[in-house]
């Protein structure tokens, strides 16, 4: 494993460790930031821990985090892309579904990822140069191509409703053309389980950088395919997602999942 790597792996590690004994306390505060969209106490901790941390071995390499901590502006050449608590809606909620993301973004594209589940103390890491592992065994996806029998990942646009209906009339027809579609609401988690073999595919609306960028790294790592809605490359910051198993499959769902609405 690279130093870069083990970095971040640390880092993910100790946030997880926040967010575990943030569980057992109980929030220390929440806070509706917008409309659907909560911070806790354990977000701050979690995002002040990895600053903290990758800055001791790097602080030449500015960070961009869904709390605002770090100077990245998403321009460099090189940064951090951080969600110290993706899916805080469950974790408020209780529901156990969330997890630690730390990405490396290169000239634009994800380098290295990981992606950590405290609850189920899974550690996905991958990248360029990287084999994709979790718990330091090696993954691959499904290898699937076609959307006939595969079992999907989704997330609805809870925060951008002005999409819902187009979302809708796409979530019918993968629906109809697949064998199932969860909603499990962290979208690293569901990317790193599409990596992984769990889920051949996943789509979503209304995600930033710091939702994707590291498990997009793994997944690529694993043999996987991201793009826009468009079917660009323009996922990390155009909102857009769409994953799969192989370049086919994620193909296959974009067009089916959001047809003709951009």
């Amino acid at each position: 494993m690279s130093e870069l790597l083990q970095t971040m792996v640390e880092a993910a590690l100790g946030a997880g460790r926040i967010l575990r004994q943030a569980r057992l306390d109980g929030p220390a505060w929440i806070h509706e930031k917008g409309e659907n969209d909560f911070v806790t106490a354990a977000d701050k901790a979690c995002e002040e821990h990895i600053l903290a941390r990758l800055a001791m071995n790097y602080p030449h390499i500015p960070m961009l985090a869904e709390e605002g901590s770090g100077g990245a502006s998403g321009e460099e050449g090189l940064f951090w892309c951080v969600d110290p608590l993706d899916g805080t809606n469950n974790f408020v909620h209780g529901l156990p579904v969330y997890c630690v993301s730390i990405g490396l973004i290169q000239d634009g594209r994800p380098h290295l990822g990981v992606v950590y589940d405290p609850v189920h103390d899974e550690l996905f890491t991958g990248g360029q140069g990287q084999e994709a592992k979790m718990n330091a065994h090696p993954i691959c996806t499904s290898r699937r191509r076609s959307l006939d029998g595969a079992f999907v990942a989704t997330g609805f646009p809870f925060k951008e409703m002005e999409h819902l209906d187009a979302y809708i009339e796409g979530f019918r027809e993968v629906a109809m053309a697949t064998a199932g579609i969860r909603r499990c609401g962290a979208a690293a988690i569901d990317l790193c389980w599409t990596a992984c073999g769990r889920f051949d595919g996943f789509w979503e609306r209304g995600l930033w950088p710091w939702d994707t960028a590291a498990a997009a790294a793994i997944l690529r790592a694993a043999g996987g395919e991201l793009t826009d809605f468009s079917g660009g490359d323009a996922f990390l910051f155009g909102r857009t997602v769409v994953a799969g198993a192989t370049p086919e499959f994620c193909a296959a769902l974009g067009g089916m999942a959001w047809p003709n609405h951009g």
